[in-house]
């Protein structure tokens, strides 16, 4: 078992296994973030810890299931647009795109497994790229059963520092792997989880629809209205859509796109050949000022810190 701890947001989501995405930190409080992981061969075990919300935008592996389990039991958490909570567990297919968002600090659980495991009751191709997510309950016993061994699992880890290479951890994968079949094909009989609200598009196409402007404009600046208009909604409903997957609105969405795709220019760019201010105006900000603040808010420290920092 090793843990890591993390100051740098980006080298904490570097270490997330079982997904290909992009992670933003919102409203830090602790400016720490850690993860635990376990190998337990075809499974993989992680216990994070993240000191801010968080919105991540990816998808999984195409060889394996992900199974995330919410810990904290103030904190809302949402995969495309779906509520779940503490004692819940999200089941993630192979190859899937998803959202998920946080609005406060938080803890997770997630176990990643081969999706060989699963082979005789997949529905369609790990090939094809989908966006289901689904959520097996706190009352279903099964879910609470996994829950309960991935616990066992970090437990048993923590205090055994060889536990991965003892026999043990053999039979502690068997057992999850064993429990995990019972909730997914449970699962699989069900009807995915429906998006929530009734706009004339699915929330899904809206936020299919703004994320692509996004892509296709890169780094300039995108105001509300043009989402709303690459969408086909009105700004009423882009709101609703954007709060219900990601937990903000679009303003505050594009706003802290826009600070991430700053920081990560300014880590990379040579302070000899660069300024902030140019950086700034360059990536449309004018107002030096409230965005250094902003920015230290978010990053704890100022652009120019970030700029001159020695990076590995």
């Amino acid at each position: 078992m090793q843990t890591h701890e993390y100051r740098d947001f980006d080298a904490f989501a570097d270490s997330v296994q079982g997904v290909d995405c992009q992670m933003m930190q919102d409203k830090p409080t602790k400016r720490i973030w850690s993860i635990t992981d376990i190998d337990l061969g075809d499974t993989k075990v992680q216990h994070g810890q993240l000191g801010s919300a968080n919105i991540v935008e990816g998808e999984t592996a195409a060889d394996a299931y992900l199974l995330y389990m919410p810990l904290t039991a103030t904190c809302e958490y949402k995969f495309n647009g779906v509520p779940v909570k503490k004692n819940d567990l999200a089941i993630l297919e192979p190859n899937s795109e998803f959202r998920f968002s946080t609005i406060v600090e938080h803890d997770f659980c997630m176990a990643v497994v081969s999706a060989s495991h699963f082979a005789d009751m997949e529905e369609c191709s790990c090939d094809a790229k989908r966006s289901t997510v689904r959520v097996a309950r706190g009352n279903l016993q099964s879910a609470r059963k996994l829950c309960q061994i991935v616990h066992q699992i970090l437990s048993s880890a923590a205090s055994c520092p060889q536990f991965e290479s003892k026999v043990a951890a053999k039979h502690a994968s068997a057992a999850l792997v064993r429990v995990a079949s019972k909730v997914v094909a449970h699962e699989l009989q069900q009807e995915a989880v429906p998006q929530l609200g009734r706009a004339r598009l699915p929330r899904s196409e809206i936020i299919e629809r703004s994320m692509a402007l996004l892509e296709d404009v890169n780094a300039e600046p995108v105001h509300v209205r043009e989402l709303a208009t690459a969408a086909g909604v009105s700004e009423r409903s882009l709101r609703r859509s954007f709060q219900e997957y990601f937990g903000v609105g679009p303003i505050h969405y594009l706003q802290l796109r826009r600070l991430h795709l700053i920081n990560r220019v300014l880590r990379e760019a040579d302070p000899d050949a660069n300024s902030v201010t140019e950086i700034l105006a360059q990536h449309g900000e004018w107002q030096f000022g409230r965005f250094a603040t902003r920015y230290r808010q978010l990053f704890g420290e100022l652009p120019s810190e970030t700029l001159r920092a020695t990076r590995p």
